[in-house]
């Protein structure tokens, strides 16, 4: 076979595996020396039929709670939005980040709040008012919908949304890097991280000060 035609061939490979996906993102998702920032899942149950089934047979063996409450948590159990706690080596993160890569399965959150914390400050947005006070379901946490919304967000947007030390993390839309969005001082920072980077570079390498800007 042609070289040329082979490399032109491997890089056109079938879908990453699950462990690969995770190995090359853990160095990003749970970053060492940073052991006071936990990593959530906002995970969309209504992406997927298996995904509602998969969180309950999950359910003793990780920290999860539904952004929805009362009745419409239990009448929609089935499509609604739950917030994950991913530890690194569990089986719901591998679940998760390496199942659910490329499949629109959720975004993740790096935050120092405990899920408690993090789950009151989601709630606030998942219906928000629109135009006339009609309200809307806000899907957030479809990565297509939020990584469409941050670059358009005015600074008091996202001043709410972000809140506190919060990071916002997902797939671009080919599933070949992890997009990492956070605010700082007001202006919104968007950094891309392929995923052919080797599993032990430095974050810092990557995520450095020269990082690009939206405005």
């Amino acid at each position: 076979m042609n070289p040329g035609m082979e490399r032109a061939m491997t890089e056109l490979s079938p879908r990453r595996s699950p462990q690969e996906v995770v190995a090359r993102l853990a160095h990003h998702l749970w970053p060492q020396g940073d052991e006071t920032r936990a990593l959530y899942m906002i995970v969309d149950a209504a992406r997927d039929p298996g995904l509602y089934p998969g969180l309950l047979a999950r359910e003793e063996e990780a920290d999860m709670r539904s952004l929805y409450q009362g009745d419409t948590a239990s009448e929609l159990a089935e499509v609604a939005p739950y917030l994950v706690r991913l530890t690194r080596g569990s089986a719901v993160a591998d679940w998760l980040v390496g199942e659910g890569w490329g499949r629109g399965w959720g975004i993740l959150v790096q935050t120092d709040g405990d899920i408690d914390a993090v789950r009151r400050h989601f709630r606030k947005f998942t219906i928000v008012n629109g135009e006339g006070g009609a309200a809307y379901l806000f899907r957030f946490y479809d990565p297509a919908v939020l990584g469409s919304f941050l670059p358009i967000s005015d600074e008091a947007q996202r001043a709410a949304l972000f809140g506190p030390g919060i990071r916002f993390m997902m797939e671009d839309a080919g599933a070949d890097a992890l997009v990492l969005f956070e605010s700082v001082n007001g202006d919104l920072r968007r950094v891309e991280i392929p995923l052919r980077t080797a599993p032990g570079a430095a974050p810092g390498v990557v995520l450095g000060a020269d990082a690009p800007r939206i405005r």
